[in-house]
This record gives C-alpha cells, structure tokens and sequence, in this order.
C-alpha cells in the first residue's frame, strides 16, 4: 500500500535479548506419586471390565536416584560401616522433612525452637509416649543399663607413660526422666563412642523435643540461651587444649545442665510436655537406636560376617531412613502389628517400637544375629527408660520362621510385614507365598524382590496361584538405604487382597 507514498517506511530493526533460561523445578516426590497413584485409579476403573488383571502396577515414583555414579555391582549383603569417631550434631544434620516423601510430616525437632509445632499421631493420637514408670520412683530410678564410660574402659588401649599424668574425668549425664544418669568418661581418641558429642547431642534433642519455647530460651534461646552454648564452648577449647583443667571444664557445663533439666523434671514439667506430644522425630529415634548399636552390636560387629556365602542367611540391614520412608508408606499406626522376617540384630524391630509405637516381631535363625539382638532388646528397654518413652512391645524369636508358631500367629494378625529376602532362594520365597495366604486382608508385605514376576495376570490357568491375592506396588531405594550397596535400588510393597481374585472369578 506504499507503493505510490513519498513517505518510505523505516527499516525493521530486530532487537534480541538473552533471557537466562530458568529450570522448572522439578515436583516433589509426594506430588509425583499422588498424580501416579490418580492415573492408577483411572487405569484401574477402565480395566473393571476386563477378564484378566496386572499384579504389579506402575505406581512408583520416577524420581532419579541421587546415587547414579554408584556402580550396582556388588550387591552382596554386608555388614554395615559404622564410623566409631565424632558424630554431626543436630544443627549440622539435614532436614528430615525436606527428604522424605510425605510433606505433612513435621515434628517439632525439625523446626527452629521458636517455630516449633505440635505434631500428630499417624495412629490417630491413640499412642500414649510418656513412660510412667521412667517418671516414678520405682527401683529409685536404677537398673542395669551400659554405661558409655564402660564401652570406652573397654576398648582402651593400655596408656602410654607421657600420659599418666592425665587422670580419667568421668562425668554424668541427667536425662530427661526420673532415671539413673549416665557415666561418660571424657577420653579422646578413635573410640566406638564419642562421649563428647554424644553429650551435645543429646542435650540439643532434649531441649527440641521435651521442652516448649519458654523453656526452651535458657538453653537453646538467641537471646538468653547459654546452657548450650556453655557445652558447645567448652567442647572447643577442650579440642584445642586436651588438658586436664579443660576436661573439668567441660564437667562444670554438663553440670550446669543438669541442674537445668533436673529442675523441669521436679516441676513436672517434662512429663506434662511430652504427654502432650503423639510421636517421635526421627532424629531422637535415630540417636536412640545409635545409643543401643553401640553399645551393644559395635563392640561384636565381626561376628556378623561369619555365614556361609551363597546361603539364605547373608546379613545385610536395611538403615534408618529408607524403613522411615516404608512406615510412612505403608501408614502403620501404634495399634497395629509389625512382623520381620529374618530380623538380623533387631534393628528394624526397635525402630518399629520406638517410631511406631506399635507391637513388633522378629524372627532370626543365626545364632551370632540372635545373641546380638538379644543384647540389643535388653539395652533397648533400659535406654526408654532414660527417654521417658513407652515403646511398644518387643517380641524377638531365635529360630525359623517356617516351622515357628509364635510368628506364624504373629503374621496371621500382622498388618506390616517385613522380608529382606533380596538373598533368598526362588524356593524359599516360594514357601513365603504359601504363608501369606494366612495373612489378613489388607497386610501389607515389604520386600526387596517381588513375590510377584512383573507383568503377571490372573487367566483362567492360573487361577489356584499365590500370586492372585497380592498387589504390588513398585518403589525405590537410594543412597544410604540399605547396607550391601552405595547404589540405590527397587523395592515392593504388596498388599494381600483377596478380592481381586473373587472380581476375576465373577467375571
């Protein structure tokens, strides 16, 4: 149209701008597996029509492992690395909301003393935590426990003649119960325990979890909080100067606290908070179950590597965070009933009545396994004590678990069910499909392989097989799951439901 006008029209003048390119972030893995499991019930009511059903589903997260650089190639079962040296205290260990599943998980360790929440049981608030018996009179608050200053007695080795001028410095630490305090000897060196951080550690779970922020302030506080801070200081200078006047330095900081929480404890005030409270962060759970280990399974570990190679008996364990993820999975509550299979040390039973709360079964058949969690139960009742927590009931058996009568009842009313059997012979899990069909519906039966192959349908030709009661569900583990590998992996959770078989049989 400008054709015939005088006026030209301006040259176009292109203008380009670098933008950065900003990632989307990726969704949490809460919000993955709940689109997942929306795609499942979908998939699940157009396939209502169908004669024939899939038992393994594809509701696994798709988040990446965060171990890829890990070769999976040894994946044979061994005993775990525990590093017998200084612990993170609290303030340096990460968030454990910020790596689980579930994001309404918050407990009052996880936030800053100021902010911090009441939370809610998983079982509906029925759990009572407060033991009555740690808060009374009862035995004068004296029982046989393991101290951290005998461990150390222990695997001390014979002093060198430049150090017998430094005599021992015991020291004792107040809980926060009616209970015994425990003896700490204030000795450096790469021992199983270090009574130094241990002492901290303790000090910082206690303040966050049994005291609210008022009384909090004086030890933890930004403006007057010194009765931590006192240990912390006390801590360094002892590590910069390990003398004899800087060891009782550190005795007059353990005393100091003390004499704080042993005031709570005569007002009644820590009782009265903890009854308050309906479940445990996962980071006092973890000091806890650390305490009974190391005093108990650290001193003996060799042991644990004498079985036979190639055997059903292999030892492995599967570690803190991932069953903490399983227990948040499978919504096991303190009313219910937890059952292991092949219990190893007991590690995964403890968890289960500390966490949890609820009734928890273990059975192991190798005899240094058994001995070990043996010594483990009895350190564990004696260390709810010192917490002041009621755990729930522990039931170890020493012995197999086809021919057992206690744990085969055990799993007819187990609600969770444990197996390991990432070792297992295809006949042994064989006889673990027979012995699930005595489960309750709605059991829920965790396993590092699927008992269940992938892909498999009911048909009419297979109508009398195990496998059509149990639903699988497909899952992963990661980095610092389990103790045979660096590298992740997968793990199933199947669901016995015999109604799947009565749907197809309508059909």
């Amino acid at each position: 149209m400008f054709k015939n006008s005088r006026i030209k029209p301006a040259p176009k003048v292109v203008r380009t701008e670098q933008a950065p390119v900003v990632k989307k972030p990726q969704p949490l893995p809460s919000k993955i597996a709940s689109s997942a499991r929306r795609q499942q019930q979908i998939a699940r009511s157009n396939a209502s029509s169908l004669r024939s059903s899939p038992a393994i589903s594809n509701r696994s997260s798709p988040a990446t492992s965060p171990s890829e650089d890990h070769e999976p190639s040894s994946r044979h079962l061994q005993v775990p690395k525990r590093k017998p040296t200084r612990q993170s205290s609290p303030s340096d260990r990460p968030k454990f909301n910020e790596s689980d599943d579930d994001e309404d998980d918050s407990t009052a360790c996880q936030q800053p003393a100021q902010k911090r929440q009441k939370v809610q049981d998983k079982g509906g608030g029925k759990r009572q935590l407060r033991s009555r018996k740690a808060f009374s009179e009862a035995d004068a608050g004296r029982f046989k426990m393991i101290h951290a200053a005998e461990i150390v007695a222990t695997l001390r080795k014979p002093k060198a003649v430049s150090d017998t001028s430094v005599e021992d410095v015991i020291v004792e630490l107040q809980y926060p119960s009616a209970s015994q305090r425990e003896r700490y000897d204030l000795h450096f060196g790469k021992d199983r325990i270090d009574s130094i951080e241990e002492i901290i550690e303790i000090a910082k779970v206690v303040t966050k979890v049994y005291l609210t922020d008022e009384q909090a302030e004086p030890f933890l506080g930004q403006d007057n909080g010194k009765v931590i801070r006192e240990l912390e200081k006390a801590r360094n200078t002892l590590a910069k100067e390990p003398t004899q006047s800087r060891r009782e330095d550190f005795k007059k900081a353990v005393d100091g606290y003390n004499t704080a929480i042993q005031a709570l404890i005569q007002d009644g005030a820590l009782a009265k908070n903890l009854d308050n409270r309906c479940d445990l962060p996962l980071e006092m759970v973890q000091l806890i179950l650390r305490q009974v280990y190391d005093r108990t399974v650290s001193p003996d570990v060799d042991s644990l590597r004498k079985y036979d190679a190639g055997s059903d008996n292999v030892y492995g364990e599967l570690l803190s965070p991932l069953v903490n993820r399983i227990f948040k999975k499978t919504k096991i509550t303190s009313d219910q009933v937890f059952v292991d299979l092949g219990s190893g040390v007991g590690n995964v039973v403890l968890q289960a009545a500390l966490q949890v709360g609820c009734e928890s079964w273990g059975c192991e058949m190798v005899p240094n396994s058994c001995k070990l969690a043996k010594a483990q139960k009895k350190e564990f009742k004696a260390r709810c004590r010192l917490w002041g927590i009621a755990s729930g009931e522990v039931h170890l058996v020493a012995d197999d678990f086809k021919h057992n009568i206690s744990i085969q009842n055990a799993m007819k009313r187990a609600d969770v069910i444990l197996v390991n059997n990432e070792v297992f012979s295809s006949e042994l899990n064989h006889t673990l499909n027979l012995m699930f069909l005595d489960c309750k519906d709605g059991c829920r039966i965790v396993s590092l392989k699927s008992f269940v192959p992938e892909g498999y349908q009911i048909t009419a030709r297979n109508i009398g097989n195990p496998w059509n009661v149990l639903d699988v569900e497909k899952l992963q583990y990661y980095h610092g799951d389990v103790s045979w590998t660096g590298a992740g992996g997968d793990y199933y959770i199947a669901t016995k439901d015999s109604q799947r078989l009565a749907d197809f049989e309508r059909q």
